[in-house]
């Protein structure tokens, strides 16, 4: 299968963008349309053109909505990606392969590195995440664990896929990557609830006033489920403007303007509510307000991408709760979350928004999440729905006509529609691997 130039999509309007690829690197692609032998693919949200070699090639991509290529050639004109077919008539490969020393030891041996337990560990880690095993690596990576008082295997797997990741490493970093992984929207609703309830506590009346403050500010938050999309993406903006901004940027902007008044509606205000109920001795409340930064803040740093993975689109997340009458939040509440494909380069922070994907989960039930998977290409859009049972698969066909409407108004064609039953993944955070055997040399003579 070759793919003609980069990113040249045709008869859809080019990006005038370049997809980073590398060769024997393994890619997921989402199948947009077949024609004939050539099949309109979506990388990590770039969208490329491939001519297929067969008519059976066409047949095995049409009955797919996602596969697996890896990549034989690379050239400035050409790429050639071949189709890894999932066939499950082939016999799995059991046993073990003892030949050489291990790979991790004999790599840690040729770089001059002291062959000990941490290192070996750290080397194995590295492995798994398709790291370099270099002095420079090590050294980084053994120094932050060190600093942060790291122990164990898990901390060690946890230090490489950050790195792997392309985040920052550092204690505090590893610290909050560390924590159980929490959704916006339920933190949201949570804290709502529980400041709803100290509003009845006998507290002093500056606390009250910040509390109360910062109440307001949580509930505007929250997105009304039926508004009309001026409410809604104003409110998105609001919700973005007070999550997205970390607590050191807001520092950073007030030292460098003494005179800056900050916004009251702001990370830093809840953390001004958080101190006023620790003094007042409230510390269960207090604990509550700092659990929500912490969620918070580990949110920000999945989103911080410095080191762009070569080769591979990245992730914007963000999450949201849906408000579902005009009752309290907390008792008509879905949590929601968004995830926008973005391009890795020195444009990353760009999202260009005629190439692209959006993913749209919503939990409609506790256990039941109903996703969206947009994506678009030119002017053309694919959506796949998948719903938890077919109730919701019903009432999604319903709403179809009604999107389809609203989209030709922002001058988008729907171009093709899935609907399926079924449990969508969760988001990803850090990509972790576990198990399996250490791997091994091979010394082959020819």
């Amino acid at each position: 299968m070759n793919i003609p130039g980069p990113l040249s999509v045709s008869p859809l309007n080019q990006t005038g963008q370049e997809l980073s690829l590398r060769p024997f690197q393994r890619v997921t692609a989402q199948i947009l349309a077949v024609s004939g032998t050539t099949a309109i693919l979506s990388v990590e949200g770039y969208p490329v053109v491939a001519q297929l070699s067969s008519s059976d090639q066409a047949a095995a991509l049409l009955a797919q909505r996602t596969a697996q290529f890896i990549v034989t050639q690379l050239s400035d004109q050409v790429v050639t990606l071949k189709f890894v077919k999932n066939d499950q008539s082939q016999p799995a490969l059991t046993g073990s392969v003892s030949a050489g020393p291990e790979l991790a030891a004999r790599l840690l041996e040729q770089n001059g590195i002291p062959v000990t337990d941490n290192s070996l560990m750290l080397a194995r880690s590295a492995l798994k995440q398709n790291l370099p095993v270099t002095p420079d690596l090590l050294n980084e990576l053994l120094g932050v664990l060190s600093e942060s008082g790291a122990r164990g295997e898990a901390q060690v797997e946890l230090a490489a896929a950050l790195k792997a990741a392309g985040l920052p490493v550092t204690p505090q970093s590893l610290a909050l990557a560390a924590r159980p992984a929490a959704q916006t929207g339920e933190a949201l609703g949570n804290l709502i609830a529980l400041l709803s309830n100290a509003l009845n506590q006998n507290l002093p009346e500056a606390t009250a006033k910040q509390l109360n403050s910062n109440l307001q500010m949580l509930k505007e938050m929250v997105l009304p489920w039926s508004a009309e999309s001026g409410r809604l993406a104003s409110q998105i903006k609001a919700s973005v403007d007070v999550l997205g901004r970390s607590l050191e940027s807001i520092l950073l902007e007030q030292s460098q303007n003494p005179n800056l008044i900050g916004s009251e509606k702001s990370l830093l205000s809840l953390v001004k509510l958080q101190q006023a109920l620790k003094q007042d001795g409230k510390n269960d409340l207090a604990d509550a307000v700092d659990k929500f930064l912490g969620d918070i803040r580990q949110n920000q740093l999945m989103n911080v991408k410095p080191d762009p993975v070569p080769g591979r689109g990245e992730w914007s997340e963000i999450g949201f709760l849906l408000q579902r009458a005009l009752q309290e939040a907390s008792d008509h509440s879905a949590a929601a979350r968004l995830r926008i494909a973005h391009e890795a380069g020195q444009d990353s922070g760009k999202i260009n928004p005629a190439y692209t994907r959006m993913l749209i989960q919503v939990d409609v039930k506790p256990g039941e999440t109903i996703e969206v998977d947009i994506s678009l290409v030119g002017k053309q859009i694919r959506t796949v729905v998948t719903a938890p049972d077919p109730v919701w698969v019903k009432n999604a066909q319903v709403e179809l006509p009604s999107l389809e409407e609203a989209l030709q108004g922002l001058g988008f064609v729907m171009k093709d529609t899935q609907i399926d039953v079924g449990k969508p993944l969760p988001f990803g955070g850090i990509a972790m691997t576990s198990g399996g055997a250490p791997r091994m040399t091979v010394d082959i003579e020819v």
